[in-house]
């Protein structure tokens, strides 16, 4: 992790707690509420598909259920849009903060990696599906440094050798 770091690997850490990210990571801190992942993730790819940002050769050739999605997450399903206003009421971070980082992360190599723990919430399940979403939209999964992870600093000890065979 540190050598990403010093080849200029970018890292911000999403969550209510600043130490989730290793100091040496010189890790962006978006400090949002307990439990809000997936109203952060909702935000950031409502920007990606309203701003015509996200991999949509990727969703088409990679995804089923894009339409469905999409319907929720513009609004066409309940008449709420999903949208980084949407989400920082949610979340309390600032809104043009949540668009800048989906296009920061459409416009560079993005790892998104999920704590096992938002798991151990109500409706826990909500946040990987959302990050699956959102990884998906980036259109990265499967190239090296881009994707989506689980619990690669908790189980993979933040990246080092593992007896354990973890993604």
């Amino acid at each position: 992790m540190r050598a990403a770091r010093d080849r200029g690997v970018e890292f911000v850490n999403i969550g209510p707690n600043r130490a989730d990210a290793a100091d040496f990571l010189d890790a962006e801190w978006l400090a949002c509420r307990p439990s809000t992942d997936t109203a952060v993730m909702l935000g950031l790819a409502h920007t990606l598909v309203a701003e015509d940002l996200h991999d949509s050769e990727f969703v088409r050739r990679c995804t089923v259920g894009f339409e469905r999605f999409s319907d929720y997450l513009m609004g066409a399903a309940d008449g709420m849009p999903k949208d980084a206003d949407w989400a920082a009421a949610i979340t309390g971070i600032e809104p043009d903060t949540i668009r800048t980082l989906a296009r920061r992360m459409a416009a560079a190599r993005t790892m998104l990696n999920l704590s096992w723990s938002v798991q151990r919430i109500d409706h826990g399940e909500q946040s990987f599906w959302s990050g699956v979403a959102l990884a998906a939209l980036i259109g990265q999964v499967g190239l090296p440094g881009g994707g989506i992870s689980f619990g690669y600093g908790a189980v993979n000890t933040i990246g080092r050798a593992s007896r354990r065979p973890w993604p």
